[in-house]
């Protein structure tokens, strides 16, 4: 008897390990292809209103057309998110966009230190071979590393984003009052404190080097990864090429990213609420369990020696995450 327990037990945690396996890939699939179509619409508008091919863009597209029909190149790929070492190139654009100085030795260094600790907090409760446990937690180390490292890099730009609507203002009042575009660029980033100063000093100091000031624009705009970024490189290469209004069209890239930040205040201040209750609901179980290990540790006991109730703490985990992420995602608003 049992024996048919556990096989019961076994059978309804691999199908809800199969539901969620599916979930998460739909969910993956979906919003991978939404990646691709504002990806490929910004793409478009960049070429449509500078006038100018992306030369990286043209060979990377070219490249994809040629291995599109490869199978093992879209494996890579999927490999490649999963592992992020196996696509250096993305790897390093990440790090750099995150302000960070690691190589990518110092990521695997940090992905085995995170991963030699999860696979030792997995091994504390399971008690799982260790040689199933070390390539999970290798892989888990890798994630969460790159995770934090494109969070970090989010985050920044954030920052930046709510840094630029002064320096825009820096580069009208020069414009404005007669000065080159380049030697405005170059005030705001001495004016400006981090994440601004230091792109808008790196893109005077890149032209005083000989480079075009459009290239230098275009450089800061791919590290920033921002649509902002793009309008204002298109609007000062467009000004430069045709002539016309700077001050005007950065007064209205200000004005709308200020109307932006304040947007995204009133957001934040509707959604704390549910914010508020995603975080009581996910942290509930938690405390619940601490109180019945004080209380009644015997009682809590089964959940951790018993293969049962192993793998009832394991589906639970993964519920409260699955819900935790749905709430997450729920309370997540795009502008």
């Amino acid at each position: 008897m049992p024996g048919v327990s556990l096989a019961a037990v076994a059978a309804l945690a691999g199908g809800l390990l199969v539901v969620v396996v599916a979930g998460l890939a739909a969910l993956s699939l979906a919003l991978r292809a939404r990646r691709r179509h504002r990806n490929r619409l910004a793409r478009v508008g960049r070429r449509r209103m500078s006038g100018r091919l992306d030369l990286d863009d043209v060979r990377l597209s070219l490249a994809r057309a040629e291995d599109e029909a490869s199978l093992l190149t879209r494996l890579g790929d999927a490999l490649g998110r999963v592992v992020p070492v196996l696509d250096a190139t993305r790897l390093r654009a990440n790090i750099v966009r995150a302000g960070m100085s690691m190589t990518l030795g110092g990521f695997v260094v940090a992905s085995l230190l995170v991963g030699a600790g999860a696979a030792a907090a997995a091994w504390l409760v399971t008690r799982a071979p260790v040689p199933l446990l070390a390539p999970a937690g290798v892989v888990v180390g890798m994630m969460a590393v790159n995770a934090f490292v494109k969070f970090r890099g989010e985050a920044l730009a954030d920052r930046f984003m709510r840094q630029l609507p002064e320096a825009l203002d820096t580069i009208i009042r020069g414009v404005r009052s007669g000065l080159p575009v380049i030697e405005c660029i170059g005030v705001a980033g001495q004016e400006c404190p981090a994440p601004v100063g230091p792109h808008f000093r790196s893109i005077s100091e890149r032209v005083q080097l000989g480079e075009p000031l459009e290239a230098a624009l275009w450089r800061v705009a791919r590290v920033v990864n921002k649509p902002e970024m793009d309008f204002l490189a298109v609007s000062i290469a467009i000004q430069i090429e045709t002539g016309g209004s700077l001050a005007e069209a950065l007064g209205n890239l200000s004005d709308l990213l200020r109307k932006r930040e304040h947007m995204k205040m009133k957001i934040k201040a509707v959604s704390s609420e549910a914010k508020a209750s995603a975080m009581i609901i996910g942290a509930l179980p938690f405390v619940m369990l601490g109180m019945l290990s004080v209380m009644s540790p015997e009682y809590v006991l089964p959940l951790f020696v018993d293969p049962r109730g192993q793998v009832m703490l394991a589906c639970g985990m993964t519920s409260i995450a699955i819900g935790g992420f749905v709430m997450w995602r729920m309370t997540k608003f795009e502008i």
